[in-house]
């Protein structure tokens, strides 16, 4: 816990005062590499979640990873797993709209914000909606992973 809280709290440091900005569809020379590493990383992902490929999945989120679902519980690692295998989380299907994806990368940290339409299943019932995702990946032992995610819905006008 106290591992995960001071990287948190380093995430979000480098967020507020390092804020090199690189929308998906720029990027400097510098962070190019990293760039196109996390949107592989991202389709990657994304593919294993719409097959339920729970072995697949978790390479991707850290031993120490928390997601923030929409209703605003916490939830660990080993319950989203946990969801998958039961089939209480499903995904028909998941689109990102590119012209809102960004990654803010800063060393070995980036920031992903997307806007999400998912349709599927979540805590056991059927569902669609539009969300405002936001990742935090890291990259640990040559591979982006994720430490942190949070998904928020967007409400109709």
């Amino acid at each position: 816990m106290l591992q995960w809280l001071l990287r948190s709290i380093s995430v979000l440091t480098l967020v507020v005062i390092a804020p090199a900005r690189v929308p998906a569809q720029q990027s400097t020379t510098a962070n190019s590499g990293a760039v196109a590493e996390i949107r592989a990383a991202v389709r990657q992902y994304d593919d294993a979640l719409r097959r339920a490929d729970t072995a697949a999945v978790e390479k991707f989120w850290a031993s120490d990873y928390v997601f923030v679902n929409p209703r605003g519980e916490r939830v660990t690692r080993a319950a989203r797993l946990a969801n998958l295998r039961a089939g209480r989380t499903s995904l028909d299907s998941l689109s990102h709209a590119p012209q809102e994806e960004q990654i803010d990368v800063h060393g070995d940290v980036a920031v992903y914000s997307t806007l999400l339409t998912l349709r599927g299943r979540y805590g056991g019932k059927d569902h669609v909606g539009r969300y405002r995702a936001l990742v935090v990946w890291v990259r640990h032992d040559g591979r982006w992973q994720q430490v942190a995610s949070q998904m928020t819905p967007v409400l109709a006008p």
